[in-house]
């Protein structure tokens, strides 16, 4: 029986560019490094890079990055948004207004989407980070 999600792997081409791109510009904790493997924690989920091997690329299709995303809730997208143009990284089509709430994203270093969401208060979460 199902538990929970534990680890989403991104499969990346240069670990130490993701690493830095997750912790200085996401803003996220590293729990463990490795050549070619890198691990973070956010709450209960670990997010973890696992470098591009000719091994793993055989077994991946060539558009392995399409479809996929990560999305994290923030407390306030403007500030965050800001956070990411000081670093030289604009939001992708800018800050939207949903029924939900403020939404963004940006690419990763592999072009990976990275989603940020400032909920509504009727749709935030019951759990405090």
């Amino acid at each position: 029986m199902l538990k929970r999600v534990d680890t989403i792997i991104l499969l990346v081409q240069d670990v130490d560019a993701s690493v830095w791109f997750y912790s200085h510009i996401v803003g996220m904790s590293l729990k463990f490094k490795s050549p070619g493997w890198a691990e973070f924690v956010l709450g209960d989920v670990h997010l973890a890079l696992h470098r591009k091997t000719p091994e793993l690329l055989e077994k991946q299709d060539a558009l392995a990055t399409l479809g996929i995303s990560i999305n994290f809730e923030i407390s306030d997208a403007e500030a965050m948004a800001q956070r990411f143009r000081k670093l030289g990284i604009n939001p992708i089509g800018g800050i939207k207004d949903y029924e939900f709430g403020l939404y963004f994203f940006v690419n990763d270093p592999d072009g990976y989407i990275v989603g940020f969401r400032e909920y509504k208060p009727e749709y935030a979460t019951q759990v405090d980070a």
